[in-house]
């Protein structure tokens, strides 16, 4: 397995580790870069969810009359 982001700065062992967006996908990193990884796209993905919590309850935000859209299948 070779690095995605290599070879440069390359430390440790290459492994196929998850992409953070929840995609399913996995990518072949080595450690180091995973690291760099993680702290580069970690804040923006707390970001979302903040924004767009996983959750029942839609935040206050929320407006269905807006787009005629649903936060969840029970409404």
């Amino acid at each position: 397995m070779r690095c995605l982001d290599g070879p440069q700065g390359c430390e440790g062992d290459v492994n196929a580790y998850p992409s953070l967006s929840g995609s399913g996908m996995r990518w072949e990193r080595c450690e180091a870069h995973y690291r760099a990884y993680v702290e580069r796209v970690q804040p923006q993905i707390d970001s979302v969810r903040l924004r767009y919590p996983d959750t029942d309850q839609p935040p206050a935000w929320f407006d269905p009359a807006y787009a005629g859209e649903r936060w969840n299948e029970d409404d």
